[in-house]
Parts: structure tokens; sequence; C-alpha cells
């Protein structure tokens, strides 16, 4: 019976059998097509019997499978018994393809024929993830990720992730998980190649292979999917050659930018001129609790903090930050913080629209974020330590983390001698 499905093609062997009619609703393959990899008719055969008798197991499978969990769960468990053996798993067309030194490997172990079936001769079929369903595997994969968030930053770190792996079906197709392959990741890269050539930057086509990689890695590590992501995703970044965002410089923040804020809400204006004097990030400001706003201590300071349903971007972003010039004026006024219901980003771009239309940005490209780099510019020209840099800016500090960070007196040292009037 499987001679019929041996077919000659140049020098080499293949294997061709049509997908039966009553299993198409489950194998969307029109046919069964792949090369047995050698000359001699004697090899096609052997491998042609077990190629035939495994996808006949495996249809099999499909249709007494009550839905395609049931089919998952099997792959997955004929994985782990062919790793607990010694064996990669490796689905039928895979095995076809090896050297007849392996296949008598493989039949040569000591497993029940049954399981010998299963897991090292690829009964198990392969799985049947798609990369449309990972995405919403991949969320219920991470929620340690998510973890405390807001709803906006949990909205925040979902949506990149989705259009990442929009954008690469789109080019790919909707392909089977352990399909995707090199040629399909270098075809994202030709297609965000396209979109650098429009105007795009290199940040966003590098975060879209870093999320699609990340997505694929996680749901194929968990459902033992046994796909290698490292090899595929392999120097496919974009060299980055864009200039960070450039800060406002010190004079023209305090001669220009701050005695012209009057175009603003009295909301909106105390906001920047908080982040002036703490370098505290836009969604930080907005996070702030009354009680994290402490005006009657000896030295005034915000306490920038997780709380429910609030998170902060890093672990060292939690820090307390003395108030000083602009940014305890603001904080006299509006005591209890800055309610803002909506995206912090859209606070960003409004208040950043305005700024241009009372030529108040220097360049395009300076924005409220350039108080920011403006701030740590400022310590950095009165030679503040590093540390103490590193302390008020909430960032990553390299190596482990000793003792309590820096008294509030150290910290306001150095702001007293920055703080704008």
């Amino acid at each position: 019976m499987t001679a019929q499905y041996i077919q000659k093609r140049g020098n080499r062997f293949a294997f061709r059998r049509r997908v039966p009619a009553e299993v198409s609703h489950l194998d969307p393959r029109k046919e069964v097509k792949i090369s047995l990899k050698t000359r001699e008719y004697s090899e096609a055969l052997v491998k042609a019997s077990i190629f035939n008798e495994q996808i006949e197991s495996f249809w099999q499978n499909l249709l007494t499978s009550d839905n395609g969990e049931n089919v998952n769960e099997e792959y997955k468990s004929a994985v782990r018994l062919a790793r607990a053996h010694g064996f990669a798993y490796k689905s039928i067309g895979q095995i076809a393809k090896a050297d007849l030194h392996e296949i008598v490997a493989r039949l040569s172990s000591d497993l029940e024929p049954e399981q010998k079936a299963t897991a090292l001769l690829g009964g198990a079929g392969e799985s049947n993830i798609r990369l449309s369903d990972s995405i919403e595997l991949y969320w219920e994969l991470t929620h340690d990720r998510l973890y405390n968030k807001s709803e906006h930053q949990v909205r925040k770190w979902k949506n990149p992730r989705k259009a990442a792996m929009q954008n690469f079906i789109e080019v790919v197709g909707d392909k089977f998980l352990h399909s995707v392959n090199r040629a399909d990741v270098l075809e994202f890269r030709k297609y965000w190649n396209s979109k650098l050539l429009e105007g795009m930057s290199p940040i966003s086509a590098n975060k879209q292979m870093r999320f699609v990689r990340d997505i694929m890695q996680v749901v194929a590590i968990n459902h033992e999917i046994d796909i290698d992501c490292d090899p595929l995703f392999i120097k496919v970044n974009f060299r980055n050659n864009n200039a960070s965002r450039p800060p406002f410089e010190v004079s023209y923040v305090e001669n220009v930018l701050l005695p012209n804020l009057t175009c603003l809400p009295e909301r909106d204006r105390a906001v920047l001129m908080v982040i002036a004097d703490t370098g505290a990030r836009i969604s930080e400001v907005f996070g702030l609790l009354p009680n994290e706003i402490k005006l009657n201590e000896e030295i005034p300071f915000i306490w920038i903090r997780p709380h429910e349903g609030y998170n902060l971007k890093t672990k060292s972003s939690e820090r307390k930050i003395p108030l000083v010039g602009t940014s305890l004026l603001a904080f006299q006024t509006f005591r209890n913080g800055f309610e803002h219901t909506g995206n912090p980003d859209s606070f960003s771009n409004t208040v950043n629209k305005m700024l241009t239309s009372h030529n108040l940005r220097p360049t395009p490209r300076h924005s409220i974020y350039s108080l920011r780099h403006t701030f740590k510019d400022r310590l950095r020209d009165i030679e503040a330590p590093e540390e103490i840099i590193d302390d008020l800016m909430g960032h990553t500090k390299s190596g482990p983390k000793y003792g309590r960070g820096h008294k509030l007196e150290a910290k306001l040292k150095w702001l007293q001698k920055i703080a704008f009037a």
C-alpha cells in the first residue's frame, strides 16, 4: 500500500498523499508532500512506511479528539516522553527526512510500541497552535508582568505587542507556531526595512522584532513546542543611529519656557514646574496620591512608589525627591496632587501642541520629556555624584543594591544648587 505514495522527483524519491475528505476539516493541507531525501528505493520505502503509518495515526487522533486542546496535550506529552528517553521530538515529516541510523535508534528504544509510535516516531503529529492563537495564550502566561499595573499601563503594555504579532501575521501568514522558520523572520525584517525607507524609526522595528520573538518563545516553552527562537531571530536588529531626545538648555528653561507658561491651564503649568525641578516622569507625577506629597515635613518631599492599581516603570523608580524651587511652589498650590483621568500620553501630546503654537519648543524633537533630560544635565553641571543623580532620576543602578539609599538631606543639598527661582 505504501508504494503507491512514493514518487520519483528527479533523482530522489518523495512521499505524496492527499488528505482524506473525512479529515480535511481538521487538517488544512490538501496534500501531504515531503522529500524522502534519498535516491535508493529501498530506503525510500522504509521511510515512507513509517511516514504513512504515523500520518494515519495522526489523522485518527484528530478525528477522535474532542477538540484541538486534546491534540495539543498529546503533543506535549509526546515531547516530554521523547526528551526523557534522550531524543528530541520530531514530527513525521522530520523523521521522514532523517537518516536511517537515527530511525533505527528510535525504533530500537525500549519504549512500549504505542509510546514509541507517539513520542519517537512523530505519532502525536504537531502542535496546532497558530500565530493568531499565540497572542491570547501569551496574555495568560504573563500575568506576572502585569501585576499591579493600572488599566492604562496594561493597555500600553499589551497594544504594541498585539500590533507586532498582527504585523508579523500580515507578512508571513497565520502559520502554525512550530512551522515558523528563519525565512519568515527575514521576510519580516525586509518588511520593516521598507518601513524605514518611509521614515519609520529603527527603534520601532527592533521593538516589534523583540515582541514577536518573546511571544513565540513564551508560548513555545509553556506549550512544549519544539522551536528554538534564538537562531531564528539572531542578528536581525537594525542599527539605531537616532540621537536621543534633546534636552532644553538650562538658560532657555529659566528665561523663556518657565516665564511664558501662562499659555497653559494652571494645572498643566504646575505639572511642568514639578518636572522641571524633580526630573519625575509624567506618569509618576500623575500617579502621586495625596499622602505621598509631604509638605509639612522638615524637608518637603514627594514619595514616588507603587500602590494598588499603579506600578512603576522599574523597581529603582521608587524614590523620595525633596521639593525645591518651582516644584515646591507647584505643590503648595496643588497640595493633593494632580488628577488626570485619561492617558498620560494624551496630556503630553496636548501640552506639546500648545507649546508649539506659542513657539516654546526650540525644535520639533523637544518635548515635555526633555525637561527630565535637562534636570539630569543640571545635576551633572554642578558635578553631583552619579549615585545621587541615579537616585533622583530613578535609574537602575549597575551591580547589587546595598543600603537604603541617600538621605533626603544629601539630595536636598544638590537640588538647592540647581533649583529654578
